[in-house]
């Protein structure tokens, strides 16, 4: 990690030697770089990062990324992932609604799933905010 784009592309080289030397083929079409100054708030310019023969894809700082599940944007910013949990929430709830469950079974589902990803969702922002 460094915040020095030609430092960056040397790191790049290195692992593409140690690729040659393991065999391990990169799949251009997974890999991607971030670069972002968080002291001077602003992202890098990447444009000439190189791999191997090939160009890794830039995802600017402004642009969501998913690691472990979660969507979020390399500066940090969760909205993409409350988005995404509002849409698929409001989704369960219109298909709640047009089944014949039991309103027990409904409150059940609202308790035990809905509620509980609210508060997570809710805890991460308060703690992204401080």
């Amino acid at each position: 990690m460094t915040t020095n784009v030609h430092d960056m592309n040397v790191l790049l080289a290195c692992v593409n030697s140690y690729c040659q030397l393991a065999g391990v083929k990169i799949n251009m079409g997974k890999t991607e770089v971030a670069g972002y100054d968080y002291k001077q708030k602003y992202p890098l310019d990447l444009s000439i990062l190189q791999l191997g023969n090939g160009k890794p894809k830039i995802v600017m700082s402004w642009d969501p990324v998913k690691y472990l599940g979660v969507r979020f944007t390399i500066t940090g910013d969760l909205t993409f992932e409350r988005d995404y949990i509002r849409k698929k929430t409001l989704d369960t709830i219109k298909q709640l609604t047009k089944h014949m469950y039991h309103p027990q079974q409904i409150h059940w589902v609202v308790q035990v799933a809905i509620i509980p990803i609210f508060r997570l969702i809710d805890d991460c922002f308060y703690y992204y905010k401080k």
